[in-house]
């Protein structure tokens, strides 16, 4: 009982920071400081533990990975090369309904705080003369614009989460990749079923460039994309599959070249506000992690005979109800992780609750109402939150279901 109680009064603390809109870095920090001084950890003890966690070579490539991942998208950015992919997009599918669906998922390959905002602008171009309903042009954008976040190991949560899991990232896009489908056709089925009730046919998006011009578009909006599959997933031994970091290096690189990127651009970037914000976050949940570990405070979790059911039962609760309640990827991770980790890590089915773990925050992310996508959406296009959530219930609902459903047989 007073575990949980500690427990609570740590979500608490975080939620109320992050709502008083206190630095998600400094809030994990805060409450990192909190936990030692509630299982009265010697500080030196924590600080050798922090300092061993912020040290470890994957901790390190996991920053490398955070770097350049915002360096790519900042030079994609910077240089356009989304407006011409949005334009081949325009000439190759020829409906304006499938148009406004693939553009914020093409966007979702850039990880970025805040990014359906960057593609909301192409749903409502794509959707001007159809008149939808305000909800349904703000589900159109965030939904799709998600469609990756539980396979692209671009996405610092899904890193975070590898990095503390210690499972290996292709093993867990391999097994998470069947959610991101569920999640694509969901939304799909969702929107034809709305197309059909209001009478929408297919709408033709205009003139064709010509297929050459077509396909250069497409390719100069997506070969950073397409060469970070290539190197990081695609086995042709000795030369492939490079580590995750490597790949983006020589993808960083190339672009660079490419682009004519100067030193001082460069460093705008990799000494930037949001690189060092993101750094930062993700140190600060490593160093909770590691304090967490050595405090014992959840050890009793281990030897206590709890059933299958109950355990699940209690990751949905921690994990939904963090995600929900924060917004942020990273936070629910930094929460839910270290304090579920003991209970499942001696379990023979460890990896499928990890993963569950993870696919469970995902679907609290999405409803959340503090979660910056969702807002921005909806003021982009003056839809009501509970409008919107009319549209989400149904795919949220069976992705928790089938996920439940799961982990519990296997």
């Amino acid at each position: 009982m007073l575990l949980a109680a500690k427990f609570l009064l740590l979500v608490v603390l975080l939620i109320l920071l992050l709502r008083w809109k206190v630095d998600l870095s400094l809030a994990v920090f805060t409450i990192t400081l909190l936990t030692v001084a509630l299982f009265g950890i010697k500080l030196l003890k924590a600080g050798e533990s922090a300092w061993a966690g912020v040290s470890d070579p994957q901790t390190l490539e996991l920053f490398l990975i955070i770097v350049l991942v915002q360096y790519i998208g900042a030079v994609q950015k910077s240089r356009r090369m989304y407006d011409r992919l949005i334009d081949s997009l325009n000439t190759m599918i020829r409906d304006k309904r499938l148009v406004a669906m693939v553009s914020p998922a093409i966007i979702g390959f850039l990880p970025m705080p805040g990014g359906a905002l960057l593609s909301a602008p192409l749903v409502q171009v794509s959707t001007d003369k159809m008149k939808l309903k305000p909800a349904f042009n703000a589900f159109l954008n965030f939904w799709f614009r998600h469609d990756w976040e539980l396979i692209w190991p671009l996405y610092a949560g899904l890193l975070l989460f590898q990095t503390m899991s210690r499972i290996p990232m292709r093993r867990i896009i391999l097994f998470q990749l069947p959610f991101s489908i569920l999640h694509i056709a969901a939304g799909l089925a969702v929107s034809f079923w709305y197309f059909r009730r209001h009478g929408i046919e297919r709408e033709y998006p205009g003139m064709s460039n010509g297929i050459h011009a077509t396909a250069r578009d497409f390719f100069s909006g997506t070969w950073p994309i397409l060469a970070v599959i290539l190197l990081f997933f695609v086995k042709a031994p000795p030369l492939l599959p490079l580590p995750l970091h490597w790949a983006l290096l020589l993808v960083a690189a190339v672009l660079s070249i490419w682009k004519k990127v100067g030193l001082k651009e460069i460093g705008a970037v990799v000494f930037g506000k949001s690189t060092i914000r993101s750094l930062l976050v993700i140190a600060a949940v490593i160093v909770f992690q590691r304090v967490i570990q050595i405090s014992a405070a959840f050890d009793t979790l281990k030897t206590m005979d709890i059933s299958l059911g109950l355990v699940v039962a209690f990751i949905f609760l921690v994990s939904f109800t963090v995600a929900f309640l924060t917004g942020v990827n990273t936070a629910y991770i930094a929460i839910a992780f270290p304090v579920l980790l003991p209970l499942i890590q001696h379990l023979p089915n460890y990896f499928y609750l990890s993963l569950y773990i993870y696919i469970i925050g995902f679907a609290g992310i999405l409803v959340s109402p503090l979660h910056l996508c969702l807002v921005l959406t909806n003021e982009y296009f003056g839809a009501s939150l509970l409008d919107v959530y009319r549209y989400m219930a149904i795919p949220i609902l069976l992705m928790i279901g089938i996920a439940t459903g799961l982990v519990l047989i296997l």
